[in-house]
């Protein structure tokens, strides 16, 4: 059973959307304008036509000087009876403050280096008890900086929070940018939609997303190998991940070519999760049967749409079955791959794909005979 998604209706939906990129004397924080044009930009996505916020309910506050600049007007949003989703985003440096806790940096922020807060900086805690007072069913925080993770947890109680990153880590940007990595990716994803996703596009279906191309974008690092951006982390509050704040311009392409191009794309992303790497030698486990499940979808809508003699249609077909034995299931990568070369061999004998689907074939074949059948008790 697949959960409907909610849209809230524009009338009853704020946001207040900070950008810090710049930084004056004490700061010596150095200067990010990729901050205030994502969050100009996130605006006018989430207030523009696809998205769930009325542009007269959405406010984007660029280069904050003090915490008031912030604070004033989200709590005229939190004083509107009226709201049941209220979404603030913050993008820009994200500081230590006492007790290792998140700071969101000012334009004249810099860091305290002596065990407080670092002044001027607006704690996230306060942000987060502001939001609390909201009569909103609904309160979000999207957070776009460094060390965000640490917002996860008790300063974030009762909140909806997407963070760009975990509590040790750093949101990276490139530096000839015009957008930080994951404000753009995730503006690429209510741009670009989701083929074989929602009508709209959730919270959740945001992070599932994002958790994915994120660490399979190449990331600029400075003096060592370039690997992916940070995964994002998310904490829902009861069914807030249903949520929706856009429509999802891909719906319903799902079976298109384009679609299926797109959704083939997306499953060498989610591949590569399934592989060890240098930042991750231990792959999480919960990746590869997510990746089964696309290629279950995508190799069934590729035959069907595409035809069964299709360059690509075969090869998510032969990827399917690939996994499924990488999985633990040689018996069904066996039974999937003599399918596959049956229809060559029988409508087309000479494709050039018949060989290396036979290998594969015979590659777990022959793993099949290598597996010990399960032992069994004898009866009595």
């Amino acid at each position: 059973m697949t959960w409907a998604v909610w849209p809230p209706a524009p009338a009853t939906a704020y946001a207040l959307l900070v950008g810090t990129g710049r930084h004056v004397r004490p700061s010596a924080l150095p200067s990010m304008p990729q901050a205030v044009t994502t969050a100009r930009a996130l605006g006018a996505a989430l207030g523009g036509a696809r998205g769930v916020f009325d542009a007269r309910r959405t406010t984007v506050v660029p280069d904050p000087a003090d915490a008031r600049q912030v604070l004033d007007p989200l709590r005229r949003m939190v004083r509107r009876r009226d709201a049941d989703l209220l979404l603030f985003s913050y993008c820009g440096h994200g500081l230590l403050g006492r007790g290792d806790r998140l700071c969101l940096a000012l334009t004249p922020s810099g860091q305290d280096g002596g065990g407080g807060d670092p002044s001027p900086s607006l704690p996230f805690a306060e942000v987060a008890g502001l939001l609390r007072e909201s009569p909103a069913r609904h309160k979000v925080a999207l957070l776009d900086c460094c060390f965000s993770g640490r917002a996860l947890g008790p300063d974030g109680h009762g909140i909806h929070l997407l963070t760009a990153c975990g509590r040790t880590q750093k949101a990276l940007f490139p530096p000839g940018g015009t957008l930080t990595g994951f404000g753009g990716e995730l503006l690429r994803v209510l741009d670009e939609g989701i083929p074989d996703g929602p009508r709209e596009l959730s919270l959740t279906a945001l992070y599932d997303r994002l958790s994915v191309v994120l660490p399979t974008t190449p990331a600029p690092r400075t003096g060592i190998v370039p690997t992916g951006y940070p995964a994002p982390h998310q904490q829902t509050v009861d069914g807030s991940g249903h949520l929706a704040l856009a429509v999802n311009p891909a719906h319903g392409t799902h079976r298109t070519p384009a679609g299926l191009r797109a959704r083939g794309a997306f499953a060498q992303r989610l591949k590569k999760l399934t592989e060890p790497s240098p930042g991750t030698p231990v792959p999480d486990p919960a990746r590869l049967p997510q990746l089964l499940t696309v290629l279950a979808g995508l190799s069934r809508d590729a035959a069907d749409v595409l035809g069964p003699l299709d360059d690509f249609a075969i090869g998510a077909r032969r990827n399917h079955a690939v996994m499924t034995g990488a999985a633990g299931s040689p018996e069904r990568a066996a039974a999937l791959l003599t399918a596959l070369a049956d229809t060559l061999r029988a409508t087309s004998p000479a494709h050039p794909a018949l060989p290396a689907t036979e290998r594969a074939l015979a590659h777990w074949n022959n793993r099949l005979r290598a597996t010990p059948p399960p032992e069994t008790t004898p009866p009595g």
